[in-house]
């Protein structure tokens, strides 16, 4: 295990600034910018959970070499539950409050379903934590092959291109990481339930509620957004139906390219069911670490930095 990654994961240094952000930041496409607007609202609760089911694997682990990434794995994620919840002042400038959904989702990860103990129900999960450690670290892994492959997208996606500079840095960013990191949970996973057909059963189950809980959780808090933003066309998006929604989704990824479409979403699961399937092969991770290289988000860090270094000198 973890002979994947070559290099130190680590949590890079960031400063966005989404003070001058308007509020259909994809230019023209208001469905657009509500989908990407839910990782702002969903990711800040999910990579808390991440952060603390991954410590939790940690014990279960005998390679120091994926102990090592799981710690820059729970590090990054961390930083990046930060960084999204810094979009906040874009959610203020605009009037858009979606505090109680993002509410509901920490209860969710915490104390809901996903807990340790879902709802106060101690007995099968205080007799069988390793086993529902497991099959949570499970959706975790396929929740990463789905950030994975979304990142990928996103370094590439031709229809962000005019986007907000300071939002389109933040997908891409954040999407970079998810490249570097991608076999990280799936490795924990394997640690936990092991390579044979019991542990490929297992990571199929989690996979099959981690996609349903995926376009569940951003279908709905997209619906919630265009709700909130309260103009004329997001009033339109509010009040479509699932299936109107996804048909919308569609037509958007294929004229505007600016959404990847759902053959791509789709066909990303052909791999995650193959017995022999590891995520070493996902994702282009050199120019994942290009782009991370070059981040308008890590050279505006690096530049406050540096000031804040010359004045401390200074006095």
């Amino acid at each position: 295990m973890s002979t994947f990654i070559d290099h130190r994961i680590v949590a890079r240094k960031v400063q966005f600034d989404f003070s001058q952000t308007p509020r259909h930041w994809v230019p023209n496409d208001v469905l657009t910018t509500h989908v990407l607007n839910s990782m702002h609202v969903l990711l800040p609760a999910v990579e808390h959970w991440f952060c603390r089911l991954a410590n939790k694997t940690l014990p279960y682990v005998e390679d120091k070499n994926l102990k090592a990434d799981i710690r820059g794995f729970i590090a990054q994620e961390a930083a990046h539950a930060n960084a999204h919840k810094g979009a906040e002042i874009y959610f203020q400038t605009h009037g858009i409050d979606p505090t109680p959904f993002k509410d509901f989702l920490n209860w969710f990860f915490k104390d809901g379903f996903m807990g340790d103990t879902p709802f106060g129900i101690y007995g099968p999960f205080k007799r069988y934590p390793k086993q529902w450690l497991a099959f949570r670290m499970g959706i975790i892994a396929g929740l990463e092959h789905y950030f994975c492959f979304f990142g990928t997208w996103a370094l590439d996606a031709e229809g962000l291109e005019g986007a907000d500079p300071a939002m389109l840095d933040i997908v891409r960013w954040h999407g970079a990481e998810e490249v570097e990191h991608r076999t990280v949970g799936y490795d924990a996973y394997r640690a936990l339930a092991g390579d044979g057909v019991k542990g490929y059963l297992g990571r199929q189950l989690s996979m099959g509620f981690a996609f349903a809980a995926m376009v569940g959780f951003w279908l709905g808090s997209t619906v919630y957004l265009c709700h909130l933003d309260g103009t004329k066309e997001a009033k339109k998006i509010a009040k479509k139906n699932p299936l109107a929604l996804v048909w919308l989704f569609q037509k958007t990824a294929k004229k505007k390219k600016s959404l990847p479409d759902l053959g791509m979403i789709l066909t990303a699961l052909k791999g995650w069911s193959k017995l022999s399937y590891h995520p070493e092969h996902d994702g282009d991770v050199e120019k994942a670490l290009a782009y991370l290289a070059q981040s308008p988000a890590a050279q505006l860090a690096a530049e406050a930095y540096a000031k804040a270094l010359s004045s401390k000198l200074k006095s």
